[in-house]
């Protein structure tokens, strides 16, 4: 189930804004041409006098739920984006760390850097180019890769306390970017709030039953209302995936940045 809900979510947004509208246009059409004829007859006074309270009623209750949903995944979205920044802002201090020892220079001090802005540059480029597509599809593997225990290795070896301490930071923001960045939301929260949009299009029908103009007006404005609430939704359900998915630029500025101080280093420049 979830792959399918990655599929359509991966769509180009018009065409998901398109296929929403299209979707919740045609329970729209349903509820005006055989829900609403049924309920209130074909005059639409079957039912009698139909309360506009309780229409309000249940796009109060929509409208407070689909506003939860809406909390939850921009404060989850935050939470990797803060993560992403952290992991980038971490590794770089690792590199500010190694232009500290360059400066004091000694014996071993190039030796030193080279060695652990290798080992950044790799452990930036792993997750940067395997790491991250995997997390699209909530595959990737959230033990530490072989490119983090030699950059542990390394910071262990030939590094100081402010690496070490820079490489915890980077490992925990990793962790949660992974831990946040896979998560789905329950499949029951999305089912009640489309449960109540469909019960406020049947309200919104009833309440215009004996105004088949009116009631085509209503039930348009509604479905807008309602299929904008999802297209947002939607775009930013999955941190990782569709047409506004979080892109490795930091950390691949990161590993540029490595490797030129390596290249650098390399030639005495």
């Amino acid at each position: 189930m979830f792959e399918a809900f990655d599929v359509f979510l991966s769509l180009p947004t018009p065409v998901l804004a398109v296929l929403v509208l299209l979707f919740w246009g045609l329970i729209a059409l349903a509820v005006h041409r055989l829900v609403v004829p049924r309920l209130c007859g074909a005059d639409g006074r079957r039912l009698g006098r139909f309360e506009a309270e309780v229409t309000s009623q249940i796009a109060l209750a929509f409208g407070l739920l689909i506003s939860f949903n809406a909390v939850w995944v921009w404060d989850r979205a935050e939470r990797v984006r803060g993560a992403i920044h952290d992991e980038a802002t971490a590794l770089g201090a690792i590199l500010d760390d190694v232009d500290d020892i360059v400066a004091d220079g000694g014996a071993l001090a190039s030796e030193r850097s080279a060695a652990i802005r290798g080992a950044v540059k790799d452990y930036a480029t792993d997750l940067a180019e395997r790491e991250w597509p995997r997390l699209s599809d909530g595959s990737v593997d959230p033990a530490r890769p072989e490119s983090l225990k030699s950059l542990r290795a390394t910071i262990r070896t030939r590094g100081d306390d402010e690496m070490k301490d820079a490489l915890q930071l980077a490992e925990d923001a990793r962790n949660l970017r992974i831990r946040d960045g896979i998560a789905y939301m329950q499949p029951s929260r999305w089912g009640v709030v489309f449960l109540l949009a469909v019960l406020l299009l049947i309200s919104i029908g009833a309440l215009h039953g004996d105004a088949p103009r009116g009631r085509r007006l209503a039930l348009t404005l509604v479905t807008l209302a309602i299929s904008f609430c999802f297209v947002v939704l939607f775009v930013n359900a999955r941190p990782f995936v569709g047409s506004h998915a979080m892109k490795p630029s930091a950390l691949r500025e990161i590993a540029q940045r490595a490797g030129g101080s390596i290249e650098s280093a390399a030639t005495g420049g």
